[in-house]
């Protein structure tokens, strides 16, 4: 009776210490596929003017930033983040053109955003020069840039980021006398055609 219950509880004993060992396994695993998924994921994010840039002009630019670790890569559109970084962009670049110019104080920005409507003061307006010269240029830019025209990757990154990340273009063509008075905005608004796109695809606009 003895040895029969000594066997019994053995194999209970048995029974349990396997189990105890295929939980411990299981569990091993996990942590394993945990780490694993920590340590191997890699988010890249695109929030600069440059990344966006880089992005569209290089379809393996994604793949370049990712480290050679990573075994889930990913990457994070940050598009307002790009749209205010190109503003600036384009703010630092028109106001080196024109700070030479007399008229100077005329505007405290060059170039600023409102939502996905882009706003850039015409140099013209600094210098005396024809308005409709800049205007004819940017409308020409941004009809290649929906066309798929453009091979220069300066143009590019230029006018792909306008038709991709905004909506509208207005350019204001100020004037004004000698004093500062009488001053006029003459705003041109060029439609980037964004939303019409990407509706065709039945997608919203980033």
């Amino acid at each position: 009776m003895w040895k029969q219950l000594l066997q019994v509880q053995n194999g209970g004993l048995a029974l349990a210490v396997s189990t105890s060992e295929e939980v411990l396994s299981m569990m091993r695993a996990l942590t394993i596929i945990a780490v694993l998924f920590l340590v191997g994921c890699s988010e890249y994010k695109l929030d600069t003017f440059a990344k966006w840039c880089e992005h569209i002009t290089d379809e393996k630019s994604v793949e370049k930033h990712q480290p050679f670790w990573a075994v889930f890569p990913g990457v994070s559109f940050h598009h307002d983040a790009v749209r205010d970084d190109f503003a600036n962009f384009l703010n630092n670049t028109y106001m080196e053109k024109v700070k030479n110019s007399a008229n100077v104080d005329r505007s405290p920005r060059m170039a600023w955003r409102e939502g996905t409507n882009l706003h850039l003061v015409n140099p013209s307006s600094y210098f005396g020069a024809d308005p409709e010269k800049l205007i004819v240029e940017w409308r020409g830019g941004i009809e290649r840039a929906n066309t798929n025209k453009l091979e220069d990757k300066a143009d590019k990154c230029l006018y792909e980021t306008i038709t991709g990340l905004f909506d509208s273009m207005h350019i204001h063509s100020i004037t004004g006398d000698i004093f500062g008075k009488n001053r006029t905005d003459d705003v041109t608004v060029i439609d980037t055609d964004r939303k019409a796109r990407f509706a065709k695809h039945k997608l919203a606009p980033p």
